[in-house]
């Protein structure tokens, strides 16, 4: 079902391509997924190419990224916040390997505060309030776009795959919560001058 993520990006840019999409990735399921839907819009004739897909993970979770280039699999333990990112041994590590190393794809990793700030700005800046996994795809846009990898005018998707209420530890850690609202009879006892 994950690939028709690719039919939306599709239809909602009245069906062209962007440049870059940024997937964040745990199993491997999701941006297998965004690979095969395009993978199927270029058996029909519909694009010409598949763009340029980049793989988002935790540095203190990127067991896939780190296997991308060794025969054997080495898993080493994930601590990651991004909670729904956090995988030891990614269960869809082959087939993503396959589509990210025979599609050209890109991946990089980003630490645990980059995807707080970005979980942050998002929320400041869109308001979107995004799970950290989810933002850890923004966090790789933006770690791309302060390194100089993003081009002028170049069209970039971010996909943001869940909602921040899924997570609401992480948030603690970036905002300051208010302190309750006294009942009204507290209120009414009040000495205010």
């Amino acid at each position: 079902h994950n690939q028709v993520v690719s039919f939306e990006i599709f239809q909602q840019m009245k069906r062209t391509l962007p440049d870059r999409i940024f997937v964040p990735v745990g199993d491997g399921c999701i941006i297998s997924g965004v690979y095969k839907g395009f993978e199927d819009l270029l058996k029909l004739g519909l694009i010409e190419k598949i763009p340029v897909i980049v793989a988002v993970q935790s540095e203190k979770s990127n067991n896939l990224i780190e296997n991308l280039n060794r025969e054997k699999f080495i898993s080493k333990s994930s601590t990651t916040l991004a909670d729904s990112i956090s995988v030891d041994i990614p269960r869809n590590f082959w087939m993503t390997k396959k589509y990210l190393t025979s599609n050209f794809g890109q991946w990089i990793s980003v630490s645990d505060d980059e995807i707080l700030e970005a979980e942050k700005i998002l929320s400041l800046k869109t308001g979107i309030f995004s799970e950290p996994a989810a933002a850890a795809a923004f966090a790789g846009f933006l770690k791309y776009l302060n390194s100089g990898k993003i081009e002028n005018n170049s069209k970039n998707v971010v996909l943001l795959t869940g909602s921040g209420l899924k997570d609401l530890k992480s948030v603690e850690k970036i905002i300051k919560i208010p302190q309750p609202i006294k009942n009204l009879e507290e209120i009414e006892t009040m000495e205010w001058f």
